[in-house]
């Protein structure tokens, strides 16, 4: 098995210090924080010297994570879009990254889902094309609340890319929180198509309630929330992914607390359930 520290853990560090904690804590690689990096990239810094300092500590960069709102059809939203691809593109082919995050959200509600599968997929196929000049592949997160969030409409958005570089990114909270995917369902995923796994633990809300803060729902390190972990780890390693597994939190507190210990337990809790 191989950790990456997913930046999200150390939400308040920047990413030479995130290169540094995860080195220092044990891990393999480091799940790259998309807000972090553009304030390298913003500050004049360069890739050169971030892969630099990526080979000095032998730490992989798993993923880039992420690239938001791909769903949208604004003619100056898109412009954004594809521009900002462009240079993540090149930056993490420059650092040996070889996987950026895609994330909709929800500025097509109101739209059937498959409305907002064909408009999504539209943007993604621009997407991978500007990444397959690059040689870099992308991973799909649905957010549990969000139009394209259960297993089957990842599948339903994969046909309609009908890319080589598109797949996806497999998060347990956002899977069970949604109910969105069992780990049966889970179990018998093509492992081909997934390029990383997030374990996260949690809260949910109950059905037919409404969806309340992220952070109020995802508080938790592995073990202190209420998903059967062990049972949707043993479904991901059946399908014989052999790829990086990094452990993610939204919450306040945790990032207010030392990362160093922060850190240790997510390393912690994945080793236990893999």
């Amino acid at each position: 098995m191989r950790y990456a520290l997913h930046g999200m853990c150390s939400l308040h560090n920047n990413i030479i210090s995130d290169i540094r904690l995860a080195k220092e804590t044990g891990y393999d690689g480091l799940e790259i924080h998309t807000d972090k990096l553009w304030r390298y990239i913003n500050a004049g810094l360069t890739s050169q010297a971030f892969k630099a300092c990526l080979d000095e500590a032998k730490i992989r960069p798993s993923a880039i994570d992420i690239i938001g709102s791909v769903e949208s059809t604004g003619k100056e939203a898109q412009r954004k879009l594809f521009k900002e691809t462009e240079i993540l593109c090149q930056f993490a082919k420059d650092i040996g990254a070889p996987t950026i995050q895609l994330n909709a959200f929800e500025a097509l509600t109101g739209l059937s889902v498959a409305d907002n599968i064909r408009l999504t997929a539209q943007n993604i196929r621009s997407i991978a094309d500007i990444g397959n000049e690059h040689g870099i592949r992308f991973q799909y997160e649905g957010a549990a609340w969000t139009p394209i969030a259960t297993l089957e409409q990842y599948f339903q958005l994969y046909d309609a890319v009908n890319r080589d570089n598109f797949g996806f990114v497999l998060d347990t909270w956002h899977f069970w929180a949604g109910r969105g995917a069992t780990p049966e369902a889970m179990a018998k995923i093509d492992k081909e198509l997934i390029y990383n796994v997030h374990l996260s633990d949690g809260k949910r809300p109950d059905l037919g309630t409404p969806w309340v803060d992220e952070k109020l729902l995802r508080g938790y390190l592995l073990g202190e929330g209420d998903i059967p972990l062990q049972e949707w780890a043993d479904a991901i390693k059946s399908t014989g992914y052999d790829g990086f597994y990094s452990g993610e939190f939204l919450n306040d507190q945790l990032w207010e607390a030392d990362h160093y210990e922060v850190a240790n337990k997510m390393l912690a809790g994945m080793k236990r359930l893999l």
